[in-house]
């Protein structure tokens, strides 16, 4: 199910280095996504869920 984010999160669903699905609406500055979906990491090359927290966190913009 996807939920509405916001820009900033410290979650892997609001990085930019986070490949999963997920789409930005600028004009709300929200970020739509299902949490629980796996995307790949591109810092550390592994598979993570949006849910994901990091050290490394580079923020949507």
């Amino acid at each position: 199910m996807k939920e509405m984010h916001p820009v900033g999160t410290k979650r892997c669903l609001g990085c930019i280095q986070w490949d999963g699905r997920r789409s930005f609406d600028p004009s709300r500055t929200k970020i739509q996504a299902d949490a629980g979906s796996e995307g790949r990491c591109l810092l550390r090359h592994v598979a993570v869920k949006g849910s994901h927290t990091c050290e490394q966190h580079f923020p949507l913009r």
